[in-house]
């Protein structure tokens, strides 16, 4: 079969396609940033805890079991649809399908987990409908997000167009996550102005926003075509536990989904942990998340061009290394201020919050565009694309990692405090996150961009004389015929 050549993916069509981040983001960030709040408000807001908070066995909780519970169907979902994906025969395109089936429910089913049974009393029912709601909002946000991420290795013909992708999803990413950080508490206080109670200004909100995220997610489906813009995807007619064992055999892959597994940990306890940290170290109200998350996204927006500059000109390991550093630094730092964030330590605190946006940038833009890299090379240099099955694959340990961050942040605030007058749990959050990101700045060392990088540049070039060759005698076979 003579390859084919396709055309590349416009600027205008990278942004439509990359508006898909928006939508998940948004959507997922919700329900991280708001979740623990809605069901374990902190005491000085005269709520009701809508499930027990105390601690079973030592270490489990009920929010984190249902954390965990949603992260497990998540887990066992990836890899699942990866495989349908790769397999798929589909007319509209073997990823197209997949995100035009999961918009609506992921929509329904994130709005849904704040609308529990028992909205005013503590009952353990709301817990089993957490962890239920998690469970189907995982699988039909796998539905989406990994077709969709499969297709920066596919869409990404060259370097530049792989770190743009992932760079505008990155930043639009953030967008998403700016807006319900920012807007979304923004809505719940105007309509707990307007005399709704808090409780329900939050379920009215979820409905608001997942609505708005479900029309974005189908618009991103407009900005490109599978036929057009991807080489031809045959089906691999592998099964799900045979794909997943050739993508894990892949020793570069394994190194640097260990350093992604540490720095996902890391930022799931901050997301978790942000109102905790308006409320708790910061001591202001509610509404100061905004405030707190505006300076960490705002100091990210300003760095991504930077970070699109410079990973194309020293390579995407060296602006990780230098990421993860200042995370791990800035993390510790504000462990230290947080025991006495008043006068001048306040807005040293705001400061360190800002410089936080520099590792945000670059390990949401450059840990894209390296599994794509990674993903491309191994579909160019053995001939079977499974581009999707190592985002399954590296999306099967992430979901049960985040999932420990739910249990091990859920165990910090729940046995040694989460309130202004005893915040131990919410400050030891942040020296967690200090040390951890240490093992993954360890892992992303060990990974050997160079050899990957240049057996990826010789695939391609390869194909491009393919196509090139194919194309001439395409050519002589015409004026052949004439």
């Amino acid at each position: 079969m003579k390859p084919n050549r396709v055309t590349p993916l416009p600027l205008l069509n990278q942004i439509v396609y990359s508006s898909g981040s928006i939508a998940f983001n948004m959507m997922e960030r919700m329900i991280l940033l708001y979740a623990a709040f809605y069901y374990l408000p902190p005491r000085e807001y005269g709520l009701a805890e809508l499930f027990p908070s105390k601690t079973y066995y030592g270490f489990f909780t009920i929010f984190g079991l249902a954390v965990v519970l949603g992260r497990v169907f998540d887990a066992v979902s990836d890899p699942v649809v990866a495989a349908l994906s790769d397999n798929s025969k589909a007319r509209v395109g073997r990823r197209k399908l997949f995100m035009l089936a999961s918009g609506v429910p992921l929509a329904l089913t994130a709005a849904l987990i704040f609308s529990p049974p028992y909205t005013g009393v503590e009952n353990v029912a709301n817990g089993v409908w957490l962890g239920v709601m998690m469970a189907l909002f995982y699988v039909f946000f796998t539905g989406y997000a990994n077709p969709f991420l499969a297709l920066v290795s596919e869409l990404g013909q060259n370097q530049s167009i792989r770190i743009n992708l992932s760079t505008f999803i990155a930043a639009l990413g953030l967008v998403g996550v700016a807006l319900v950080t920012v807007a979304f508490p923004l809505l719940t206080a105007r309509l707990q102005a307007g005399g709704m109670a808090i409780r329900a200004s939050y379920r009215w909100s979820a409905f608001i926003f997942a609505a708005i995220a479900c029309i974005i997610a189908y618009l991103s489906t407009l900005g490109f075509k599978e036929k057009k813009h991807c080489l031809p995807g045959e089906p691999v007619n592998m099964g799900v536990l045979e794909s997943l064992k050739k993508t894990y055999a892949v020793k570069h892959f394994i190194t640097f989904l260990s350093g992604e597994l540490f720095m996902m940990f890391c930022v799931n306890i901050i997301t978790l942990g942000l109102m905790y940290y308006a409320v708790v170290i910061f001591k202001r109200e509610q509404e100061f998340m905004t405030v707190i998350a505006g300076a960490a996204l705002g100091g990210s927006m300003l760095c991504f061009p930077l970070v699109n500059m410079l990973a194309k000109k020293y390579g995407k390991k060296k602006i990780m290394l230098i990421a993860v550093a200042v995370l791990s630094a800035a993390t510790f730092a504000f462990f230290l201020l947080s025991f006495n964030m008043s006068g001048l330590f306040f807005y040293l605190g705001l400061a360190v919050l800002v410089v936080c946006g520099f590792p945000l940038a670059a390990l949401s833009t450059l840990l894209y565009s390296t599994t794509a890299d990674i993903a491309r090379e191994d579909a160019l240099r053995t001939g079977i694309k499974r581009e999707a099955m190592f985002y399954g694959a590296r999306a099967l340990p992430l979901k049960l990692v985040i999932a420990l961050s739910g249990l091990v942040f859920g165990f910090l605030i729940s046995t040694f405090g989460k309130d202004i007058a005893n915040p131990l749990g919410v400050q030891l959050s942040l020296l967690v996150v200090s040390v951890v990101s240490l093992f993954g700045l360890y892992c992303f060392y060990r990974y050997p961009e160079e050899k990957v990088l240049e057996s990826l540049h010789f695939h391609e070039a390869r194909l491009l004389q393919q196509q090139d060759s194919a194309g001439a005698a395409g050519s002589l076979d015409v004026d052949a015929a004439n």
